[in-house]
């Protein structure tokens, strides 16, 4: 359902959409230096539906290890007005040593979107007022007011504390081909080390800008303007997931449809206690325009529909207070409760609708659980701390006094229903609930079984059904 590469790891998304085919360039990581070697190349996917994906193989090969493109990071592809365009950035961690910029803004062409040349004459490299080991991520459009292309570009400044001196640069030309670098940033809030991955696009009365950090909480946001030129607002939920979707960029389909294209990170050796890893999997992420101009996410509906054959489940476990009818009544206020049912297919699809009654701890999923309940996930949702949280039971001993793996907000009252699909694919899980994602890690716990619980809260839990692809 998901994609990641067999023999490697997919980093940062371009996405491109024309004629009912999702281009998907990919920044391949083979995290493999002994047969593969240092840098890292653009792979190519296609697919119609978001679910089933053609892996094109590389389309903008890495350069040596003496050139500027020995990494060829993020970028944006664009259609001129004879042929397409990938602007990427050319990084080379090798050329400060050497006085020479580590990363410059480079060029490639194409008649077919599959086969692309680089442009070998073409370079931008940073001002002297910007760093030039940080010039990155080139996003162009056409800005129909000033009638000239605009780029993007993550960027940082030489004054200001290290870690809120990032910004979002623009630069500006006629032709496609000679930019020009404004001295005046694009956005620049002093709040972030840097902005990367810049997209920029309008819905209705209202222009967006996402950009992704990795100095505060590790995520994808976004900014909303009436004005393609800001002044920009914060919203109070301003990212799409947690720290577990990065660097997400977006396009819109043919039926007016925005998906962004985001990637759960890995752990290293693949454990739950493993540091977080760049790259993993790729997860599309349905935007949904709210009536204040904010915008929510949802599972696209492509990727709920391929979860078609419904999967019979059984009780298998009650604990504390539960009385089971057409709906489950579940809990007390000064106690545990829980129920668990058979064991979760390794590729599968959740929905529940769960009312809070009464108010308390938390409530919420447990997902891969043994047999007596003592090992398993929890997607949890705290009422008192507005948020829905990913935990385990038990807690691995380098997280055991940690509070949550990862949170989202989420604000719940006594009396409101919430509607939950939970995706999981292997280790990947995605939970969408209340216009809110929140993607995590699964690895220790392999298989289990799925249920739900209510810690001193009480809720009513009905409309459960498991399928699998």
């Amino acid at each position: 359902m998901f994609y990641r590469p067999e023999d490697g790891v997919a980093a940062d998304v371009i996405p491109y959409y024309e004629n009912g085919t999702y281009y998907l360039f990919y920044l391949k990581d083979y995290r493999d230096f002994a047969r593969h070697g240092e840098g890292c190349p653009w792979h190519l996917l296609t697919t119609n539906d978001l679910v089933n994906y053609e892996d094109h193989g590389i389309v903008l090969e890495r350069g040596s290890f003496s050139e500027q493109d020995l990494y060829v990071f993020t970028g944006s592809v664009f259609r001129g007005k004879d042929q397409y365009y990938i602007f990427y950035t050319g990084h080379n961690p090798h050329f400060p040593y050497e006085g020479k910029p580590q990363e410059k803004i480079l060029l490639a062409v194409s008649d077919d979107l599959l086969h692309w040349k680089k442009v070998k004459d073409f370079s931008l490299s940073a001002p002297e007022w910007y760093d030039p080991h940080d010039f990155r991520d080139p996003f162009v459009y056409f800005d129909e007011g000033r009638g000239v292309y605009r780029m993007l570009l993550a960027a940082r400044t030489k004054i200001g504390p290290a870690d809120r001196n990032g910004v979002t640069a623009v630069a500006e030309s006629d032709d496609l081909l000679h930019w020009q670098v404004l001295r005046e940033p694009f956005y620049a809030p002093g709040s972030y080390f840097t902005h990367e991955c810049p997209d920029f696009f309008r819905l209705g009365d209202w222009y967006y800008l996402i950009f992704s950090e990795f100095s505060d909480k590790i995520a994808t946001r976004y900014r909303m303007s009436r004005s393609p030129d800001g002044p920009w607002i914060t919203p109070a939920n301003d990212t799409f997931d947690g720290h577990c979707f990065y660097a997400a960029k977006t396009c819109e389909n043919g039926d007016g449809k925005r998906i962004a294209f985001g990637w759960n990170c890995i752990r290293n050796e693949e454990k739950d206690d493993g540091i977080w890893q760049w790259g993993g999997t790729i997860i599309p992420h349905e935007l949904v325009q709210n009536a204040d101009g904010t915008l929510s996410v949802r599972c696209p509906a492509a990727v709920a529909a391929a979860y078609a054959q419904s999967f019979e489940y059984r009780e298998e476990m009650r604990f504390g207070t539960c009385v089971c009818g057409d709906k489950i009544r579940l809990g007390d206020p000064n106690a545990s409760s829980l129920i668990l049912f058979s064991e979760m297919p390794d590729n599968c699809k959740i929905t529940a609708r769960i009312r809070l009654e009464r108010s308390g701890k938390d409530f919420g999923l447990l997902l891969r659980s043994d047999a007596a309940a003592e090992k398993y996930y929890k997607v949890k949702i705290e009422p008192a701390y507005h948020r829905m949280a990913m935990d385990r039971t038990p807690r691995t001993l380098s997280f055991r006094h940690c509070e949550v793996e990862t949170e989202r907000r989420l604000t719940v009252h006594e009396g409101d229903t919430l509607d939950f699909t939970v995706i999981v694919e292997g280790s990947v899980l995605e939970v969408y609930v209340g216009g809110v994602a929140m993607g995590a890690r699964m690895f220790d716990f392999p298989q289990g079984r799925f249920g739900f619980y209510a810690e001193h809260c009480v809720i009513t839990v009905s409309d459960i059904a498991l399928y699998r692809k």
